[in-house]
C-alpha cells in the first residue's frame, strides 16, 4: 500500500498496523478537526488530506466540520479552488457526502461503530471524513485529490487537498477487503469491502459491506477446503463466529450481511436494487432506469476475495451456498445464475416467484419499483457473462420482476447451466407461501430439466429443514462426517425428472412428497460403477435407485465436453450393471441448446444402470 501523509501540521487519525497481510505498516496519530460552527463558517486555511492507496483503491481521510457536507475531486494536477471546474467530481452523481462518512451506519453485532481503513487498525474518529475511490481502467498513475465544503446556494470551498505533497500513485487492481478484527487465533475474521462508488448506488445501504470468515478448529493451511457461502434469513444479521459452527464441519464458512430493519433499512433479498434511483428521496419508489444485481456482485466479490487470500486454502471446485427463508431465496438465485462459480446449493423454503408472493410486496417495490414500471434488470460483474444477455443492453432484455420469477426463468433458460439444486418446502408455510412458491416449483424444475432433489413436507410451517432434501452420499451436506460439500463444480450431473419413485409434479396440499432423494449416481466419492464419461458426442453415467427399481427421464447437465449440435439424433441404451444386459434403448433429439433427454430409463438397485448416450 502507498500512504501520502500530506502535512505534519494536521494529524488525522490513529491506526495501528497490523498483520503480515498488510503490504506495509501505516502509522499516524489523531488530532483536532475543523472547528464546529452551526453557521458553517468556512476555515481560512486549507487542511490536509490523508490518502492511502491499496490494491486498486484510494482511501481519503480528512477532518470534518460539524453539520457540513462535502464533495470529493480528483485531478492530474494539485487541486486548487481555481481548477475545481476542470477536476473530476467523484461525488457528482449522488450529491454531497454528509458528515458521518466514517460511521458504519449499517453495522451488525460485533462490528465497530466506525470504519477501519487499515488491516487490524483502529476505527476512524467521529470527526473524520472518509471516501474510497476505486481506480478505473485508464486512471492508473499519479493523482491529486481535494475536498470541498458545501454551503448555502451550493457554494463549494476547498478545505482539504494534497497540494502540499506529491501525488498519490495509483494502480488498477482487484480491491482487497480490509481485515477489521480477528479472534481465536484468526479462525474467526471480520472484513469490510468497499464497492466501486462510481458504478454503485450508495444511496440505499452505502457502499461498504462486511462479511466474516470461520475456519475449522483444526484448520490446516496445507490442505484445501470447500467454501460455504451461508446467507442469513430475513430479520437476521451478520454472524461472527470464533470458528466453524460445527466442530466436525471441515469447511470454510463465509457469512455476509444484508442490512435490514435492525439497521433502519430494507433487505435486498440477496439480489440487488435500483441502479438509478436516489433512495434518499423519501416517499418515492424507483420508477425509471435499471435494477442492478448489486448484492450478487458483492457476494461473488467476497467469494473471490477469500479464494485470492493467501490466508485461506479454498478448493475452487467445491463452492456451495446454503440458506433458510430469505437466505434460501438468495441461494436459489445464485445457483440459477452463477454455476460457473457455484457447484450446488441447499435452499430451505426459498422464494421462487417474487411477483406472486403475498407477503413481501411492500419490500420488493422499494427495491425494484412497482410491477407495472417494468424496470429492466442489469446483470453486471466479472461472473455475469452468461446472463448479461438477459439484462439491459443484452439481446433478450428482461424486466427485474420477471427476472425474479424463477419459475418462468428456469423454463426460459432450459439451455443454460444451473448449479445442482436441493430444496425443501413446507406445505403449511404461510411466510414463503406454499401455494405460490413451493407448490409450482417441481413442475418448473421438471420443465427446465434442471438437476435437483426436493421435498414438499406435510404440515410443516416456516423453518429450517436441516438439509432434508440433500442426497448426502453425493453432496455430503448434513452433520457428522457428511458435512463437507463433496460434489465438484467440474463434474457433470444428471437431471432426473418424472421418476416413478418420486411424488407428483403437481403435489397435493397434504402428504409428504419427495423428488429424486432416492436416486444416486456413481462418482469418485460415491463409487459403485464406472466413472462418468463426458466426451463431445458421448455421455455415460452409472445411476441407481435406493428405494426399489424405478424409471426416470435422464438429461446430462453442466457437461464439460458433451455438447451435441441442436437437431442431432442421439441413440441411448440402459445396461443393467449387474448382468451386463441392455434393458432399454431409444432415440432422442438434441435441442437447440444441446440438451438431450433419455425418456423412461430403467433405474435399478444395487449396482444400478449404465446409461449411454451417443450423438
Amino acid at each position: 500500500m502507498i500512504l501520502r501523509k500530506l502535512s505534519p501540521v494536521l494529524l488525522l487519525l490513529a491506526l495501528t498496523a497490523c498483520t503480515s497481510q498488510s503490504d506495509r505498516t501505516l502509522t499516524t496519530a489523531t488530532g483536532g478537526g475543523l472547528p464546529v460552527n452551526p453557521n458553517q463558517v468556512l476555515p481560512q486555511t486549507i487542511s490536509e488530506l490523508t490518502a492511502l492507496h491499496r490494491s486498486g483503491q484510494t482511501f481519503l481521510v480528512w477532518p470534518e466540520s460539524g453539520g457540513a457536507s462535502y464533495h470529493v475531486y480528483r485531478h492530474s494536477v494539485p487541486v486548487t479552488q481555481d481548477n475545481l471546474a476542470s477536476a473530476q467530481k467523484l461525488t457528482a452523481r449522488w450529491g454531497a457526502l454528509d458528515n458521518n462518512t466514517s460511521r458504519n451506519t449499517y453495522r451488525s453485532n460485533e462490528e465497530p461503530d466506525n470504519f477501519v481503513v487499515e488491516d487490524l487498525g483502529l476505527p476512524l474518529a467521529d470527526n473524520t471524513g472518509l471516501f474510497v475511490h476505486t481506480v478505473q481502467n485508464g486512471e492508473q498513475g499519479s493523482a491529486y485529490y481535494g475536498v470541498t465544503i458545501v454551503t448555502g446556494n451550493d457554494t463549494e470551498t476547498l478545505v482539504a487537498s494534497n497540494t502540499l505533497d506529491s501525488a498519490v500513485t495509483e494502480t488498477v487492481a482487484t480491491p482487497r477487503p480490509v481485515l477489521v478484527s480477528s479472534k481465536n487465533s484468526g479462525k474467526g475474521r471480520l472484513y469490510t469491502h468497499y464497492m466501486d462508488y462510481q458504478n454503485w448506488n450508495p444511496t440505499l445501504n452505502g457502499y461498504a459491506y462486511s462479511y466474516t470468515i470461520a475456519l475449522p478448529a483444526n484448520y490446516n493451511a496445507s490442505r484445501s477446503y470447500p467454501l460455504q457461502l451461508n446467507l442469513h434469513a430475513y430479520g437476521e444479521g451478520l454472524r461472527y463466529l470464533s470458528e466453524t459452527e460445527f466442530a466436525d464441519w471441515e469447511i470454510i464458512q463465509l457469512f455476509p450481511h444484508d442490512p435490514g430493519e435492525q439497521q433502519g433499512t430494507i433487505h435486498t433479498w440477496w439480489f440487488g436494487f435500483a441502479a438509478d434511483h436516489n433512495y434518499r428521496t423519501a416517499g418515492q419508489l424507483p420508477s425509471s432506469g435499471n435494477v442492478a444485481n448489486f448484492t450478487e456482485q458483492r457476494l461473488l466479490a467476497a467469494i473471490r476475495a477469500v479464494i485470492n487470500d493467501s490466508a485461506f486454502n479454498v478448493n475452487n471446485d467445491l463452492i456451495h451456498v446454503i440458506g433458510n427463508s430469505m437466505g434460501a431465496s438468495g441461494a436459489l438465485s445464485l445457483g440459477l445464475r452463477y454455476p460457473n462459480v457455484i457447484s450446488g446449493i441447499y435452499a430451505s423454503q426459498p422464494m421462487t416467484n417474487y411477483p406472486a408472493s403475498p407477503t413481501f410486496q411492500s419490500n420488493f417495490i422499494q427495491l425494484w419499483g412497482q410491477q407495472p414500471s417494468a424496470l429492466q434488470v442489469l446483470n453486471s460483474g466479472p461472473d455475469s457473462g452468461t446472463i448479461r444477455r438477459y439484462g439491459a443492453g443484452g439481446n433478450v432484455p428482461t424486466t427485474a420482476w420477471n427476472w425474479m420469477n424463477h419459475l418462468d426463468q428456469m423454463r426460459r433458460r432450459t439451455a443454460d447451466d444451473f448449479a445442482f439444486l436441493a430444496i425443501d418446502h413446507g406445505k403449511a408455510d404461510a411466510t414463503i407461501d406454499w401455494q405460490t412458491q413451493g407448490r409450482p416449483l417441481v413442475q418448473a424444475l421438471t420443465d427446465a430439466k434442471a438437476g435437483f432433489s426436493a421435498n414438499a413436507l406435510d404440515g410443516v410451517g416456516h423453518g429450517w429443514q436441516a438439509f432434508a432434501a440433500v442426497v448426502k452420499p453425493l453432496f455430503g451436506l448434513g452433520y457428522g462426517d457428511e458435512a463437507p460439500w463433496r460434489y465438484p463444480r467440474s463434474l457433470s450431473y444428471p437431471s432426473i425428472t418424472n421418476a416413478s419413485g418420486s411424488g407428483s409434479v403437481n403435489p397435493a396440499n397434504s402428504g409428504n412428497d419427495s423428488y429424486n432423494t432416492n436416486i444416486e449416481w456413481s462418482t469418485a466419492a460415491n463409487s459403485f460403477g464406472q466413472p462418468i464419461v463426458d466426451n463431445s458426442n458421448t455421455y455415460e453415467i452409472s445411476i441407481r435407485s435406493t428405494a426399489g427399481s424405478q424409471t426416470a427421464n435422464i438429461t446430462p447437465r453442466r457437461t464439460a465436453s458433451f455438447d451435441p449440435a441442436g437437431g442431432s439424433q442421439c441413440q441411448w441404451s440402459a445396461v443393467n450393471n449387474a448382468t451386463g444386459q441392455t434393458v432399454q434403448s431409444g432415440t432422442a433429439t438434441a435441442s437447440g441448446g444441446g440438451v438431450v433427454t433419455a425418456v423412461g430409463v430403467p433405474v435399478n438397485v444395487s449396482q444400478g444402470t449404465r446409461l449411454r448416450i451417443n450423438c
